[in-house]
């Protein structure tokens, strides 16, 4: 049984690596996690960027370092090439016993060479109060929103992508013809849809640990991951069984399953933007559920209980579902 079932499975992973559309659904969330890497500013990032000669004085650069990070160059004219780059960075060179050359390009942000300016004033006159109220929170996390709900996102996002190798597995079989063939086999129906869903519930448990690495999350419970993310990919399959077994072409297919892309968008960003008490609204989705469990994950307050309840309604849900959708399946494998 065990063995004739992982044939199947086997042979499915053959199929997709020869497949170019299934093997960009394998590369395409890890290409995203990194996209996204890129943007999430780091823990250490600070408003004010400044850069001096390796001249400048000890006292200066470290008064400097109390308000922002300072880059050191190795003259003026390599400080104005570093301020013309497309960050947000400004030049201070000591010109004389006292005096200071601000350096900028004119296209920093809002308020960054008045702060400067106002640092400045700092330095030379020690008795003036700088114009700025800076205040600091600090709840225990220096977590980026992006890094914490673009994480999240792409987690839940990805379960459908297990679904979708399936149907396109399925699509090919229908292709060549082997899908009726399964009826005369040896191998039973049961043991052949549980061969087909393997690769299918595996892709986006890896999928979920690479992009959570990918985004520097290496001190998380990993087995919850596993657990939310295996349930939450039951319905993208189920789907993709509905729909691989009644098209015949795989652009239509895909086409066919971006509908699901709708309400995963919709639960989990309701759940980030809408306030506490229209989250009821969203109840109905099993999206919303493995979203509200992975961010818990993400921020190490995630409870088994509270995680085994979010999935019991997921797989309620899937139950539905299922119920909905069996005959469908039933009637398109004969």
């Amino acid at each position: 049984m065990l063995r004739r079932i992982l044939a199947v499975t086997l042979r499915d992973l053959r199929s997709a690596l020869r497949d170019t559309m299934i093997i960009y659904i394998l590369i395409a969330p890890l290409l995203l996690a990194l996209m996204m890497k890129a943007f999430v500013p780091t823990a250490g990032n600070t408003v004010l960027n400044i850069a001096v000669p390796e001249t400048a004085s000890y006292e200066l650069v470290e008064f400097l370092e109390g308000y922002g990070r300072v880059e050191l160059a190795d003259d003026r004219a390599a400080i104005i090439d570093r301020v013309r780059d497309t960050d947000d960075l400004v030049g201070v060179v000591q010109s004389g016993e006292s005096g200071l050359e601000l350096i900028a390009a004119g296209n920093e942000l809002a308020g960054t060479v008045e702060m400067v300016e106002a640092v400045l004033l700092r330095w030379q006159n020690p008795d003036v109060e700088l114009p700025i109220d800076l205040s600091m929170s600090d709840m225990g996390w220096r977590l980026s929103p992006l890094a914490r709900y673009g994480s999240s996102f792409l987690v839940v996002f990805m379960s459908v992508f297990g679904g979708m190798i399936v149907m396109l597995n399925l699509v090919e079989e229908k292709q060549y013809n082997t899908l009726a063939a399964i009826n005369v086999s040896a191998i039973r129906r049961w043991e052949y849809v549980v061969g087909k869903a393997l690769l299918g519930l595996v892709t986006p448990v890896i999928h979920a640990f690479a992009v959570l690495l990918i985004m520097g999350f290496n001190q998380i419970n990993y087995l919850q991951v596993a657990l939310v993310t295996v349930a939450i990919a039951l319905i993208s399959m189920i789907t993709g069984f509905v729909i691989g077994v009644y098209q015949s072409e795989p652009i239509g297919a895909v086409a066919s399953m971006k509908i699901m892309f709708l309400p995963i968008m919709a639960s989990v960003f309701g759940g980030i933007f809408l306030a506490d008490k229209w989250h009821p609204l969203l109840y109905w989705s099993p999206f919303y559920w493995a979203y509200r469990s992975i961010d818990s994950i993400i921020m190490q307050q995630a409870k088994w209980g509270q995680l085994w309840l979010n999935n019991l309604i997921i797989l309620f849900i899937t139950l539905i579902v299922f119920g909905l959708m069996y005959k469908r399946i039933q009637r398109g494998m004969r």
